[in-house]
């Protein structure tokens, strides 16, 4: 039986689980979160049947869900949350695999290094009057200070959102009471509404 890897990933973190477990699907421990202390709130310590965080396969992914808690995320926060080193090399054979980056639930390894520091690729910054400035400019006679400018960039308005065309003409009252008169027809014909 060949296992995922984050299932191998679970068996690494399984022993510092306190009141880890198989059930038949997935994994039951005590959570990291709310049941930190081992205790319950009468002093006593936790019976296996008290563990309340699960992993579990969900389609192609696993996550992880507390049942007294309510924390739900993937396996992959999960494991940057509890084991960052352990979730450096699973994101590492992820990116061998090519099962990271845009649309998964795992980071590529370069945005891994960009958010942990240890990368600093950062792309060029764009300063208009820097720009300006290193244009060479042809001998002219010297202009006073406050005749030159610096250019500015355009101000961009952001509009709100419209959700359709009607709407941006300002018709949809129009068009709710259409929709409204058709709907009473419909029930007044199928005898719903007399």
């Amino acid at each position: 039986m060949t296992h995922s890897i984050e299932e191998i990933f679970i068996d690494y973190i399984g022993s510092s689980l306190p009141l880890f477990s198989q059930q038949q699907s997935a994994y039951r421990f005590q959570c990291p979160y709310c049941q930190i202390s081992g205790k319950n709130s009468k002093g006593k310590s936790y019976a296996p049947s008290d563990a309340k965080g699960y992993l579990y396969p969900y389609g192609n992914a696993w996550n992880y869900k507390c049942h007294k808690c309510g924390i739900h995320q993937s396996f992959e926060k999960f494991l940057e949350e509890q084991s960052p080193i352990l979730h450096f090399e699973y994101v590492r054979l992820r990116d061998q695999l090519g099962t990271t980056g845009f649309q998964t639930n795992c980071p590529s390894l370069e945005t891994l290094l960009k958010k942990r520091g240890l990368l600093s690729v950062q792309p060029p910054e764009f300063r208009p009057e820097k720009f300006y400035q290193s244009l060479k400019r042809p001998a002219a006679s010297p202009a006073p200070c406050s005749a030159v400018a610096a250019p500015t960039a355009p101000k961009v308005t952001k509009l709100p959102p419209m959700r359709s065309p009607q709407q941006q003409a300002g018709q949809q009252s129009r068009l709710n009471h259409l929709v409204k008169q058709r709907e009473q027809k419909r029930l007044h014909r199928s005898g719903e509404l007399w």
